[in-house]
């Protein structure tokens, strides 16, 4: 799928009835648009950077993150970066040194519901 594809993909998505479950832990629920988003451009890593943070006080304890996933072209590095969706303040940050990320840019929210975390596209919320 071309990048080109994939985001008109993306844009689809407004709404997910079918949640798939994370495959590092039982408490995070993915949308469709994030399975496809995952399984499009291979990068479970992205999602799988997500959880693994959720171990950081700072980030777990925050019930409303948005995930943003930045990539420099020149140098194909990214910076995944953490906000509570109200600060433009980053909450965490993590750099990548190298990635084949297909987009310049992508955003995920991750929602507390009760015990369980649903990580969507801003479109599904």
């Amino acid at each position: 799928m071309t990048p080109e594809e994939l985001l008109r993909a993306l844009a689809g998505f407004t709404g997910s009835d079918t949640l798939t479950r994370h495959g590092l832990t039982r408490r995070v629920l993915m949308s469709k648009g994030v399975v496809l988003l995952a399984e499009q451009a291979r990068t479970h890593c992205l999602t799988d950077l997500i959880v693994s943070h959720q171990v950081d006080p700072r980030v777990r304890f925050e019930p409303f993150q948005v995930w943003t996933l930045t990539v420099d072209a020149t140098t194909r590095s990214a910076v995944a970066t953490m906000t509570d969706g109200n600060s433009k303040l980053p909450v965490t940050q993590q750099e990548i040194p190298w990635t084949d990320f297909p987009l310049p840019e992508v955003t995920l929210w991750l929602v507390q519901e009760g015990e369980l975390w649903i990580m969507l596209l801003p479109g599904e919320y």
